[in-house]
């Protein structure tokens, strides 16, 4: 019997081969092998034996590839064994003319073998074995020539060989129809069991199956790819003929990153054609490990598989879902020594995504008055002034615009709605809240939306995943015997609700040790309500971000076991999120399976100055007034005194880098060295002249107005206009756009003004402007406004010049910009002209519509729940040259994870890593043995990479790249170009980093590997010092060479799988600590897991400890200006914990420094203490940005609170907050007669939460507030907590009126 032998690269063909091998049983002998079969030389070489024996008639082999050389071991060594055993070979490879030259066989022979294998399936191969054994043997084998088999057609278990006509023809007209897209490989192998699987759980929740398989990416005319399945089979005239589509296809199938390709030459991409189709596309995840394997792993989705089934994907607006597949490995029937790996489904994951599939598809099918839609507002950490938390959102104003667009839409709203954010506020308080101080137990159900028993409840907890059960149980015990009260305001079928606590507040100990709590039953309860009880079509999480997609689970890939899983399950769910926050915004995706709407940031601004900083500018200004009309003497004499005066009062001597003292307080730790961030106490700076002083006050003042902070809040569909809309646009065009030019840039160039100089050297006086630089960048900017205001009044039409222009024109693009005069006698920079109508033109044809597109933000949230497509978009930060971002609206994605960092970030994070190597260098005398650097998920979205940069630099060590942009190795920079020697980095990644990103963590440990084997001495190269040092540590404490090395080598930490944080916000937020060693306490809990390659995430808490001791400084990249220090408690969180932490375990405090890359064209290096009072001064105690919150009634005294919370946290972690700024903090925020009027009346709360957070400060010692101070603290603070108890107790409207009369309620019927 003639043996024939067959190698495959993949898997994908077993199935075929298998059943033709089978087939072939009594005639041919088959010895196959696949990758997978050869674990190292030995497999390959008894592979060879076989199938060069000449005792069981050897007669050909094929060796299909499907890739290079490499893709079998041993390739050379094999095609020379076969050569010498004179058994013809072919070699089949796409496209490698390797292949062709290693056939053995006749050109014939070769191109018809070909053909068979490249029309594949059961037939071709069964007739591909018989010609080759009719060629190559003895006997006479019939068979038949190859023949084309389908590569794009329909498929339905029930009706095989059915036409797409025929299997349309047997659905209902009256279920929704949901395509399942699959591969045509796997209808060819007959590798659809999870196609099968998918059908009939479709068809058991009443909706018709329509399987398509195809190649969804074709470049041959041969075949047909998805966009023509779309235009051909999903849509007709128009319209769509399904309801939604579950897709298992990989990568993106019609687009690259738009304007941010990894090569970095901005490729523009493709039309997304899936908004022609316009349905929801559920994106499905069929992983090539095992079903145990999955199920075992912390993970869920890693590797190459989180770039090509869910990176990748969310280019295209996918809506991700989990692994529905394991692939298993079948047996060996047919004896031919392989046996096929097929995708077996996974019974529950399929439910469940059928599950959600039907029920989007059902928003297309339901009446608008018939949908019963939650819109959940998210209350962290639950309080009654922070309902609706959501960063830069007005969300109850934003709740009130969707309410207004759903009645328009004839949704059943009961009649009525509010008709302001601060009405609705009013509807919620005075009804059950998360802070139940002055509630009766008797009065719970009346000021509850309904109230769930115990028995029911106790129904509905059996009824989850028994994993997760049994983690309830573990967490919190047995479902309580009592009832559970659930929150908001039912208007018709449309209920505005508030998530629950997450649970820390419940059982404060946790704090410190379950960085992954989970879920209480009340939050459970809450979610079971709103499907089983209230019966919600759809949910609306409004704003970014609750708490739901940060519980416990798998990272990527949920399981049943995953807690936001069992909570929000086969629920639609609509997630309006803001454009700069992608990473976390991926995580919501990802986590709770929703279609992101994002929407604009705030109206970015310059921040000015304003009240003493205004008066200290106006004294520097006059001295060197003075100076220059030789008035000195007395004049400049008394000036100096008052200088001086002025910058001791405001504590500024840390900011000007003179010697100085900044108010006493007590407890001061750690030693005064170069970068502390200690705010109290001397410091040691340099001492100056007054003309050096002045200089000094005229580039901080500069570096404080020019600093863009936000301005109020965005409002859904509410897009800037006046005022507001012309500073939007001069941020949004301040920095190079791509392919456009800086609109600061060239304003400064056609008035005569050095760039450069304006930016770097702000204090000089220059003689050909008349003014120093700082002056200058004020006409700078007040020109460009007046440049936009022009633009805007003329609603952006303005015709390029004269020529172009109309009767009625009186400004033209020409004209605008040929009468700017320069300043002084400057001259303008060449070119600065033509760049300035470049970039005024493209405020009017790009940046201004995109802009004004913010107001379909809320239409597209309804179309959402109309079941609609939410175009793709991308995101990150607008103001940071991100015009290209806009419109918002969409359904952002980031970046592929393999790509990071790109080239542009390796750029800047190797400017960064220098800029704070040679600052602490600079100060310290020497450079820093070992850095601690903090890296999140999003800024490494935003930036593409530039904190990883920057960990690979300090290294010193570069990425290689592929053509394609991904990392594909590191190599050392030689000692002697990087001039210093290779400093040691200990990276704290967050709980995104780590889900997004393990292939960037991989990156680091190969640096680690690579930088250790270098031969150089300890002097030059920190990290080996380090690794070999500890490794010698561990084995004379008895630990094995192996783990010794390994425990050494640790350098990523982060926070166990499906924990989130760094947990000392969460200890400052509840009270729960004493002093700064128990923060340091939770920052090591929760950040002691080693993140090594491959995202495996191990117990490591020792070798942090040991990490953190030998840390001299940490470092934090900040990417953009749209959020600063004080927006959240992660930046001291995070930051600040570690510098707690390495104070605890290295017995000093680190130095510690903040890279500014917000401007990538000029980054600066700050101390954390240079830039958390930076932020103080530019926005926190800014009276243009407070009283831009007045705007915004509740939701903007509630960011105000939650100011003040951050700025205790700061205090609390690195004694950063000096008694004065406090004292400017109390006086702003608490005494400040209106505001405090303004505060008592739509937030008092908010109030009462600012004079207890200014209370605990003076109460810890981390204010030195007076007793007079304090007690007027304390009677504020009483007086209101009167107020709010009288508020509630004497609160009428429990519920919403039914009467017409009812206040802040628009009715419907008037």
């Amino acid at each position: 019997m003639p043996t024939i032998g067959l190698y495959t690269a993949t898997e994908n063909e077993l199935g075929s081969v298998q059943r033709a091998a089978a087939g072939l049983a009594d005639d041919i002998s088959l010895v196959v092998r696949s990758a997978s079969d050869l674990d190292d030389p030995t497999d390959t070489k008894a592979f060879l034996s076989e199938v060069t024996n000449t005792d069981t008639d050897a007669i050909a082999t094929i060796f299909w590839l499907h890739g290079g050389e490499e893709s079998l071991p041993g390739y050379e060594q094999a095609v020379d064994k076969l050569a010498e055993a004179g058994v013809p070979l072919i070699v089949k490879s796409t496209g490698d003319a390797y292949a062709m030259e290693d056939t053995s066989v006749d050109a014939t022979t070769r191109d018809q073998a070909y053909e068979y294998l490249d029309r594949g399936g059961t037939s071709n191969i069964t007739n591909l074995l018989r010609y080759l054994a009719e060629t190559f043997g003895s006997d006479t084998y019939p068979y038949d020539d190859p023949v084309t088999l389908p590569t794009e057609g329909v498929y339905h278990p029930d009706h095989p060989g059915a036409s797409y006509d025929e299997l349309r023809s047997t659905f209902d007209p009256d279920r929704p129809t949901v395509a399942i897209w699959f591969y045509e490989s796997h209808w060819t192998h007959e590798n659809t069991q999870y196609i099968d699987a998918q059908v009939r759980a479709l068809e058991d929740n009443d909706a018709n199956a329509l399987p398509i398989f195809c190649n969804p990416a074709t470049d041959t005319d041969d075949q047909q790819d998805a966009e023509w399945v779309t235009d051909t089979w999903l849509i007709d005239d128009g319209d769509p003929i399904v309801d939604a589509v579950l897709s298992s296809f990989m990568f993106s199938l019609s687009m690259d990153e738009r304007g941010r390709s990894a090569s970095d030459e901005g490729n523009s991409a493709e039309d997304v054609f899936l908004d022609r189709l316009g349905v929801p596309v559920l994106q499905t995840i069929t992983t090539m490990r095992s079903r145990s394997r999955y199920e075992s792993s912390t993970t869920g989705v890693m590797g190459f598989e989180l770039a090509l089934s869910v990176a990748l994907p969310e280019f295209d607006g996918n809506v991700i879902t989990h692994p529905i597949s394991g692939k298993e490995r079948l047996d060996d029937d047919a004896g031919i020594g392989s046996a096929p790996k097929q995708h077996h489904p996974m019974t529950d994951r399929i439910d469940h995504a059928t599950r959600l599939a039907v029920n989007w598809a059902r928003l297309r099918y339901l009446e608008n008055d018939e949908k019963r839609v939650a819109v959940v507002l998210h209350n962290y950490p639950p309080s009654d002034d922070g309902i609706g938390t959501a960063f830069g959102l007005d969300s109850p104003e934003s709740t009130v615009n969707l309410l207004d667009e759903l009645a328009e839409r004839e949704y059943d709203l009961g009649g009525r709605r509010p008709d302001s954010g601060q009405a609705l506020i009013d509807q919620l308080t005075a009804q059950l809240t998360l802070d139940d101080r002055w509630v009766a137990p008797a009065d719970v159900r009346d000021l509850s939306v309904d109230v769930v028993s115990a028995d029911q409840y106790r129904e509905w907890f059996l009824d989850t995943d028994d994993r997760f059960q049994e983690n309830l149980r573990d967490e919190w015990g047995a479902p309580p015997d009592r009832p559970f009260a659930i929150p908001g305001i039912e208007f018709g079928n449309v209920l505005v609700t508030v998530q629950p606590p997450r649970g820390f507040g419940m059982d404060r100990s946790k704090i410190y040790h379950d960085s992954d709590l989970q879920p209480p039953h009340d939050y459970l309860a809450f979610y079971k309500w709103l499907r089983e009880e209230f019966a919600a079509d759809a949910v609306v999480h409004l704003g970014t971000h609750g708490s739901l997609e940060w519980l416990p689970g798998k990272t990527v890939g949920l399981n049943g076991e995953s807690a936001s899983d069992q909570l929000v399950s086969a629920l639609p769910n609509i997630y309006p999120y803001i454009i700069n926050n992608p990473g976390e915004g991926t995580q919501a995706k990802r986590r709770s399976y929703a279609a992101v709407v994002d929407y604009l940031t705030p109206v970015m601004s310059n921040a000015g100055t304003y009240d003493d900083l205004q008066e200290l500018e106006s004294l520097a200004e006059q001295y060197r007034e003075a100076g220059m009309t030789d008035a000195r003497s007395d004049d400049g004499e008394q000036l100096e005194t008052l200088i001086r005066e002025h910058v001791d009062e405001l504590d500024l001597a840390v900011e000007l880098g003179i010697t100085g003292t900044i108010d006493e307080k007590a407890d001061i730790r750690g030693p005064d060295a170069a970068g502390s961030t200690l705010a109290s106490g001397s410091v040691t700076g340099d001492i100056v002249t007054i003309d050096t002083l002045v200089e000094r006050i005229h580039e901080y003042l500069t570096d404080i107005k020019t600093t863009q902070i936000r301005m109020g809040l965005h409002t859904m569909s509410e897009p800037p206009i006046n005022e507001r809309l012309i500073e939007y646009l001069v941020a949004l065009t301040r920095l190079e756009n791509p392919g456009v030019p800086s609109l600061r840039e060239a304003v400064a160039g056609v008035l005569g003004v050095d760039y450069d100089r304006l930016r770097n050297d702000p204090g000089v006086y220059d003689e050909a402007l008349g003014m120093t630089y700082a002056a200058a960048a004020d006409i700078v900017y007040e020109t460009s406004c007046d440049l936009v205001e022009t633009l805007a009044t003329e609603n952006f039409e303005i015709p390029a010049s004269e020529r172009e222009a109309g009767p009625h024109d009186e400004v033209n693009m020409n004209l605008l910009v040929v009468d700017i005069d320069t300043i002084g006698d400057a001259r303008a920079s060449a070119g600065a002209h033509d760049d300035l109508r470049e970039v005024l033109k493209f405020i009017c044809t790009e940046a201004a519509p995109r802009v004004a597109a913010a107001e379909e933000e809320i239409p597209q949230t309804a179309d959402a729940l109309d079941g609609a497509y939410v175009e793709p978009g991308g995101s990150g930060a607008p103001t940071r040259g991100g015009v290209d971002l806009l419109p918002t609206g969409r359904n952002f994605y980031t970046l592929d994870p393999r790509k990071v960092p790109a080239k542009s970030a390796w750029r800047i994070g190797r400017e960064v890593a220098a800029g704070v190597a040679e600052r602490h260098h600079t100060e310290s005398g020497e450079y820093p043995e070992e850095i601690g650097i903090v890296a999140w998920g999003t800024p490494t979205v935003r930036t593409r990479g530039e904190t990883i940069a920057q960990v690979l630099a300090l290294m010193g060590v570069e990425p290689q790249w592929t053509d394609a942009g991904r990392i594909d190795d590191v190599e050392p920079i030689p000692l002697s170009e990087l001039d210093r020697p290779r400093i040691d980095v200990t990276t704290r990644v967050s709980g995104l980093f780590r889900d997004a990103f393990p292939q960037a963590a991989s990156v680091i440990h190969d640096a680690v590997e690579t930088v250790v084997e270098l031969d150089e001495s300890h002097d030059e190269n920190y990290i080996k010092k380090h690794v070999e040092t500890e490794t010698a540590e561990h084995e004379a404490d008895g630990m094995d060479e192996s783990d010794a090395r390994s425990t050494a080598m640790h350098r990523v930490f982060t926070t166990t799988p499906g924990g989130y944080g760094a947990g000392t916000n969460k200890a400052v937020d509840e009270g729960n600590w004493d002093d700064q060693s128990d923060l340091a306490s939770v920052y090591v809990q929760w950040g002691g897991y080693a993140l090594g390659s491959r995202g495996r995430v191990t117990d490591a808490h020792e070798a942090f400890k040991q990490r953190l001791s030998t840390v001299e400084a940490t470092v934090k990249i900040e990417d953009t200006a749209e959020q600063d220090e004080f927006d959240s408690s992660d930046w001291y969180a995070f930051h600040g914990g570690f510098i707690t932490a390495v104070s605890e375990h290295a017995d000093s405090e680190p130095a510690s420094y903040v890279g500014d890359s917000s401007d990538p064209d000029n980054v600066s290096i700050y101390t954390n203490e240079e830039k958390v009072r930076k932020a103080m001064r530019a926005r926190v105690l800014n009276p243009a940005w407070i009283d831009s919150m007045k705007d915004h009634d509740y939701k903007g005294a509630g960011d105000l609170s939650t100011t003040v919370d951050v700025v205790l946290g700061w205090d609390a972690t690195t004694g950063v907050i000096s008694d004065t700024l406090w004292e400017d903090v109390a006086d702003a925020y608490a005494f400040d007669a209106d505001r405090q009027e303004w505060l008592r009346d739509v937030n008092p709360w908010a109030l009462e939460s600012i004079t207890d957070t200014l209370l605990e400060a003076a109460e810890r010692d981390l204010w030195n507030a007076s007793t007079e101070t304090t007690e007027r603290l304390r009677d504020l603070n009483l007086a209101v907590d009167g107020d709010i108890e009288a508020r509630d107790r004497n609160s009428t409207h429990h519920g919403m009126s039914e009467t017409d009369s009812e206040p802040g309620v628009t009715n419907d019927d008037d």
